[in-house]
């Protein structure tokens, strides 16, 4: 069917005479697929009636002039230098467009040109009606293509989708915003060859992860699918992790709108398009997820997802369910990113995920910091290294039947398994340097050397000491090649053992708690905390001038130049006994020392320097995210006494209050039921949150000063809380799973590992002059629910955490997570938070 267009020229000279009454002139009525094809080179087209004066194509054809566009988006062709060299060719898009490198008024840009072939002196000669046609078509073809890409584009606004600068009908071309490095392809090709797996890093691969997400939401937000996802059409802006926006989604080509019904249409890049896409077949937006799953492949691997030279073999591959081969997730070590990838490219539509939840399962930090988990097989014990080392160690057995087995977490195997090493059951261990120290329930510590991957055998050295050991700590001493092995045991006392050159002296002395509380810190010998506590832990403190280690429920302060214990501080009340302690720095980079009890599940944060308590914390919160507490001020002077009076330096007893409507309370006995009440009714500001964490608000925090440690007032008559609804609730009754395991000092945060699984992240930060702790972070992974509770933790290397599952059978599971400080978790949460506001921009600018 042949379509034509009257003349306007002659159409207004018509009715011009026909109003005069004068007899009608003919009109010239011109063949479209003739206006197509002059439009190709010109703004207009001669009339045979009138050839002095051309007819404007706008005004014939204006679909093809783009006039329902603003004006303000047409390019100033005099301010733009386009050359189509060789040289200056950036890629190719899709029907035959070529993306040239160019400059806008001085600026550069990308140059999307759309080429169509031309066909001269049509109407002078009786050229081939059928060539004429065909050329007709494919210059039609190529309009409406630009037309697409470019309305496409100018109705698009977000961070992550390329922006149209303006477009251009002589040439046929459209100027975009231009990538600084090109595409994701070239940079991992480019990247790929120093990194097995994700060549761009971890955070920068979980940032690109997240932005293309992000880029696809919008699009199906907008029912725009995108159907030709690839690493080709993802333009990388930054490699920096530190900067809001890296990638950008560009070459909308061949996308779709799809409505509720879906859309039609075989396209994409084979590898990359999703097996439900055939003729005559309705697909919807999760082609779009399909092809994501394998951008994520890139991303990982490095590689293209490569299953065949051929479309069709390709196809029939995806189809059956072959996939690219990537590694295990112990190799990989991006566990959440991995398994996400599989449900992406799953065969079934209605398992892939939708982008938007995709987004949402990006902004949990559990996502990006959980590495892997590794199946370790029935253990006895569980023990970590101190320093670079990236193993740990389970001992399993005893006497002749008495093995241990080596973890990598680095690798991501077990690099020893059940090795025999004859022996009384492991109470603790400790490699330091080229030596393992290992302590026994029989009351002996065995010295090993360490050569290579060689078994234990026959130990260089075996010691006696009073009673069981039940933790150690290398200490560096100014001496070249020396330091000193303390080792806590289970009656209190603390055993010191000089080493030279890997060889303990025979020289051995021992600091006994129960002589400095009595002759020191004046405390009877029938005080409980006179009882023959078991050294619990120990840690380095003041610059490495001072070892803290537990005693019950206060910790002693041990000089190292002394070798005596010279302070006693009281965080908590018996019965309670420390069983943790971390050293970490406050904002102004000062250290503070945490210790953690086994009774009120709290913390107590002390200054290290003056020995001063600043905070205190409540760890068995259900919901600990939203949680903020203040960090006392550092008085100006230490204090005068070497010591610590029980009276003076104990925190207030404090009593836990459950009620439904508002969970888990902290009271101190100087508090009343009444205050409480009163306090619980009124709805406090929202506490002002820096970019670390989500929003948050604050929770009651704990009293930092000595309070009356008498017990609770009576409640008053005006309090109409119901008994039942908040009554105390013993120690012994928290829920176990909320119930926290040690402390870990991570770069400058604090996790807190509990026995439900999760980890509660605790970071300081300066507000309005102050300081104040909070919670950044909890990490959670439901991958670990069936293998039972979290029986231990420890630091690797600096920057990796490693959680020790074990089930009723002590089936034992490691979770390795990433060890992230401050700084990346303030990465992690502004790359999003910025993103968010950065959306919200661009739509106020529309």
């Amino acid at each position: 069917m042949e379509q034509y267009v009257p003349c306007p020229v002659c159409e207004a000279s018509r009715a011009q005479h026909a109003d005069a009454g004068d007899r009608a002139e003919a009109v010239q009525y011109f063949d479209m697929e003739d206006c197509v094809l002059t439009a190709v080179e010109w703004d207009f087209i001669s009339c045979p009636r009138h050839p002095d004066l051309p007819v404007p194509l706008q005004e014939l054809v204006p679909e093809l002039f783009m006039t329902d566009f603003p004006a303000r988006l047409f390019l100033e062709n005099s301010r733009l230098e386009h050359s189509e060299d060789k040289s200056s060719v950036l890629g190719q898009g899709g029907s035959g467009t070529v993306i040239y490198r160019a400059r806008y008024q001085g600026q550069p840009v990308a140059v999307k040109q759309f080429h169509i072939k031309k066909f001269k002196n049509f109407a002078n000669a009786p050229a081939d009606t059928m060539l004429r046609h065909l050329r007709a078509t494919d210059a039609m073809k190529n309009f409406s293509e630009f037309r697409q890409e470019a309305s496409m584009l100018h109705a698009l606004q977000h961070p992550c989708i390329v922006s149209l600068i303006g477009i251009s009908v002589h040439p046929l071309c459209f100027a975009l915003e231009l990538a600084p490095l090109g595409s994701l392809n070239t940079v991992l090709s480019e990247n790929a060859r120093d990194s097995s797996f994700m060549p761009l890093g971890h955070m920068l691969t979980q940032k690109i992860a997240y932005q293309i997400a992000s880029g696809l939401a919008y699009l199906h937000k907008k029912n725009i699918i995108f159907c030709d996802l690839k690493s080709d059409n993802i333009l990388v802006w930054s490699l920096d992790p530190k900067e809001h926006v890296n990638i950008k989604l560009s070459d909308y080509g061949i996308s779709r709108q799809s409505f509720h019904e879906g859309a039609l249409g075989v396209e994409g890049t084979p590898g990359y398009q999703a097996p439900e896409i055939r003729p005559r077949i309705v697909y919807d937006e999760k082609v779009d997820m399909f092809s994501y799953g394998m951008v994520l492949y890139e991303l990982l691997s490095g590689q293209r997802p490569a299953l065949g030279h051929h479309q069709l073999q390709i196809a029939k591959k995806l189809s059956k369910g072959i996939r690219p081969v990537l590694g295990q997730p112990e190799e990989v070590q991006f566990h959440r990113l991995q398994v996400l990838m599989m449900e992406c490219w799953d065969t079934r539509p209605e398992k892939r995920p939708l982008a938007l939840s995709v987004v949402s399962q990006m902004q949990d930090p559990t996502f990006a910091t959980f590495m892997y988990l590794l199946p370790c097989g029935k253990q006895s014990a569980f023990f970590s290294p101190q320093g670079q080392d990236y193993t740990v160690v389970f001992w399993d057995g005893k006497e002749g039947s008495r093995n241990y087995t080596v973890a990598n977490v680095e690798k991501g195997l077990l690099e020893v398994q059940r090795m025999s090493c004859a022996g009384m059951t492991l109470s603790c261990q400790l490699k330091v340097h080229s030596c393992l120290w290992t302590a026994t329930e029989d009351q002996k510590i065995y010295i090993y050397s360490l050569k290579g991957m060689c078994p234990l055998n026959t130990p260089q050295r075996a010691l006696d000491t009073p009673a069981v050991v039940t933790c150690f700590l290398a200490v560096p001493v100014l001496k070249r090649n020396s330091y000193l092995v303390l080792a806590g045991l289970a009656d209190g006392l603390v055993a010191v053992f000089p080493v030279v050159r890997g060889a303990p002296d025979d020289s051995c002395s021992y600091l006994c708690s129960h002589t400095a509380n009595r002759s020191k810190f004046g405390i009877a010998d029938d005080d409980v905390r006179q009882n023959p506590y078991p050294v619990q832990a120990m840690e380095v403190a003041n610059s490495g001038s001072e070892v803290w280690c537990t005693n019950g429920p206060g910790l002693l302060v041990v000089d190292c130049a002394a070798l005596e214990i010279h302070r006693r501080l009281e965080p908590f009340r018996a019965p309670s006994v420390v069983t943790s302690i971390a050293c970490s720095s406050e904002c102004g980079g000062e250290e503070v020392v945490w210790c953690l009890d086994d009774r009120a599940n709290s913390l107590v944060m002390y200054h290290a320097a003056t020995y001063q308590l600043c905070a205190r914390y409540f760890c068995g919160d259900p919901n600990p995210l939203r949680d903020v507490f203040p960090v006392g001020p550092v008085g100006l002077e230490p204090l005068d006494s070497h010591v610590a009076s029980p009276q003076g330096d104990r925190i207030a007893d404090v009593s836990i209050m459950y009620s439904e409507e508002l969970g888990t309370q902290i009271l101190t006995h100087q508090d009343s039921v009444t205050d409480y009440c009163s306090m619980s009714s009124r709805s406090s500001s929202p506490t002002r949150c820096a970019p670390l964490s989500p929003a948050s608000s604050s929770s009651a925090p704990f009293s930092t000063h000595a309070e009356d440690p008498d017990g609770l007032r009576e409640p008053a008559a005006g309090c109409d809380r119901a008994e039942h609804e908040l009554s105390p609730v013993d120690g012994d009754a928290f829920s176990q799973h909320l119930k926290a395991v040690k402390l870990l000092a991570v770069k400058d945060v604090i996790w807190v590992p509990r026995r439900g699984g999760d980890v509660i992240v605790i970071g300081l930060e300066k507000d309005a002059g102050a300081q104040r702790g909070r919670v950044v972070a909890v990490l959670k992974a439901r991958e670990l629910t069936a293998w039972g509770g979290l029986m231990d933790a420890a630091v690797v290397a600096k920057d990796t955490v490693v959680c020790g599952f074990a089930n009723e059978d002590m089936e034992w599971c490691l979770a390795v997570w990433r060890g992230w400080g401050t700084r990346e978790f303030d990465v992690f949460y502004q790359s999003y938070e910025e993103l968010g506001r950065l959306e919200a921009c661009t739509r106020k600018k529309r």
